[in-house]
């Protein structure tokens, strides 16, 4: 009894639980009332239900799902070069990548965690339900915002029809021990989630206390304050002491596992997220001298939104730190790609290679300089731009990749699509299918949208990513951006208000008007800017702190 009720207690997996949980049931043979046997027989014709509906018409089994998704994860990664003249290692994502369909024109429909996961999941843009710029408490308060209460989740879906639901790691948003051990995962939706779906990432490790606060820096100033989250440097222990380390070796048992019926298993990776502290072997492979910063144009903010946060970047700045970040963010990157070659090395060894549907996602970008700022939280291209690719056996060609503006939140439509199920009715995104098989076909703008709340007054702002153009729009401010990516991929200069791309910049404002009906442009110039007769915007007396 005392190794059957510690496996109970220890255990990770399904598997394991089920087995154990037979054998202490089998030790007591209880009696099962009469009520309970029928409760039971029901719930077992309700199962055989759900896994007849997991066949396709012509008796097939249903492609699994593996939907891994990195946390912070830009554009920087090798096969995406987001950084020219700095190679950034990222072998395991290069080799899939090779083998799959790459979405290079794809983008979040937040510029941070929680909004951006939530949407997703649920299927319905945030800025149409309200769950914006939250950070939720305990459990998964998202469902009290308008259009939320009563949606299919994604995971939920795939649950209903007869999916087994496997989770790890950050999927919805989270916080890990020790900040605050919290999840918007909810219990129901899934089978098993590891480590639990309560606290759904292990403790993160942190780096010992003279890297996290050096001695030669004022702390008090720091960002974060003396004692804050916001840190960077190499961490003294192997992989194996780092929590993602652990997410995947759960995620690798499952793929070692038989599963009875078609699974749906989402993986979430913490890294390369903040704190930048990875084991020293990932710092080695960025010498310091060997570090290219990114470019940056002087007074680039004057003809656009000056974003309230640009003295986390003026911190780095002035205390000769932005090499370091720079290379502890590449090497969190390294790290984190590390841990997806381990999940990648499993998936590919294992009897569900060739019957899975597997989809690899960034949450959002991340600047590291660009715009003079060092975060997310941004509606430019370095915030929005995410890697995203798709490996669908029978549909996808190895190699080929699609340069027309895609959305993550195509992603729920386009999976229930290629399991052969008729889509929900609430969905905002669109099937991404045709372009699987035409990479070339034409896909309309997509929309980014996000509140910015360290302003002097809360401001939202809404980003349309065309195939050429970004356009951004902040009717709080009544300020307009137009960037031009043939002529200016570093959108360093606003264009909107040119008397020759007005067309253009209504073509924008309709695509964005498609989603938000209720949207209005009040004209005029723009508050705290001013406008000269060529057109060109440029600040005057915008306050932004």
């Amino acid at each position: 009894m005392g190794s059957d009720r510690s496996s109970i207690m220890s255990a990770g997996n399904g598997g394991y639980y089920r087995l154990t949980e037979r054998r202490v049931m089998d030790t007591h043979r209880p009696r099962i009332p009469h009520v309970l046997k029928l409760f039971v027989l029901a719930v077992m014709v309700l199962v055989g239900v759900n896994c007849r509906d997991a066949q396709a018409p012509n008796g097939e089994a249903k492609p699994n799902i593996l939907f891994i998704a990195a946390d912070d994860l830009n554009d920087w990664v090798g096969f995406m070069n987001g950084h020219p003249g700095m190679k950034v290692h990222t072998p395991n994502l290069d080799r899939l990548a090779a083998s799959s369909m790459v979405f290079t024109n794809a983008h979040t429909p937040a510029p941070a965690c929680a909004p951006t996961r939530t949407a997703i999941l649920t299927g319905v843009h945030h800025a149409r339900s309200g769950a914006e710029n939250v950070f939720w408490g305990d459990g998964p308060e998202w469902r009290g915002f308008e259009g939320l209460g009563q949606v299919e989740t994604l995971e939920q879906f795939f649950q209903n029809r007869g999916y087994k639901t496997l989770g790890a790691g950050k999927l919805y948003h989270s916080q890990a021990p020790p900040w605050a051990p919290t999840s918007q995962v909810e219990p129901a939706n899934w089978d098993f989630y590891y480590p639990s779906s309560y606290i759904s990432h292990p403790y993160q490790i942190r780096a010992p206390n003279d890297v996290i606060y050096p001695p030669e820096v004022d702390n008090t100033t720091r960002p974060g304050g003396e004692n804050g989250w916001w840190t960077w440097g190499p961490v003294t222990v192997e992989d194996e002491k780092m929590a993602d380390y652990h997410v995947m070796d759960w995620a690798r048992y499952q793929l070692s596992q038989e599963h009875d019926r078609p699974f749906f298993l989402g993986v979430g990776t913490w890294k390369p997220h903040d704190p930048w502290e990875v084991p020293q072997k990932y710092f080695d492979l960025y010498p310091l001298e060997d570090i290219i910063l990114p470019e940056v144009k002087a007074d680039d903010l004057e003809d656009a939104f000056d974003h309230g946060r640009r003295w986390i970047h003026q911190w780095v700045v002035e205390n000769e730190q932005w090499e370091k970040v720079v290379q502890s963010y590449a090497a969190s990157i390294t790290f984190a790609d590390a841990m997806l070659g381990r999940l990648l090395e499993a998936f590919e060894n294992s009897a569900y290679a060739e019957n899975t549907i597997l989809v690899v996602w960034s949450d959002h970008g991340m600047h590291m300089g660009e715009k003079e700022n060092i975060e997310k939280f941004t509606l430019w291209e370095r915030s929005t731009r995410v890697p995203l690719l798709m490996s669908v056996p029978g549909v996808t060609q190895a190699g080929t990749t699609s340069g027309q503006p895609v959305s993550l939140m195509d992603l729920y439509p386009t999976l229930v699509d290629l399991a052969g199920y008729e889509r929900p009715a609430h969905l905002d995104g669109r099937s991404l299918v045709p372009q699987l098989t035409e990479p070339n076909e034409t896909t309309p703008p997509v929309v980014t949208s996000y509140q910015f709340t360290w302003t002097e007054e809360p401001v939202v702002g809404h980003a349309v990513r065309s195939q050429r153009y970004r356009y951004i729009y902040y009717p709080d401010v009544n300020l307009e951006e137009l960037y031009d990516h043939d002529l200016d991929p570093h959108e360093w200069d606003n264009v909107a208000y040119k008397r020759t791309n007005q067309e253009i910049v209504q073509d924008h404002r309709q695509a964005l008007q498609a989603l938000l009906t209720d949207l209005t442009w009040e004209g005029g110039e723009p508050d705290g800017y001013a406008v000269d007769r060529e057109g060109n915007v440029r600040k005057t007396d915008f306050v932004s702190y």
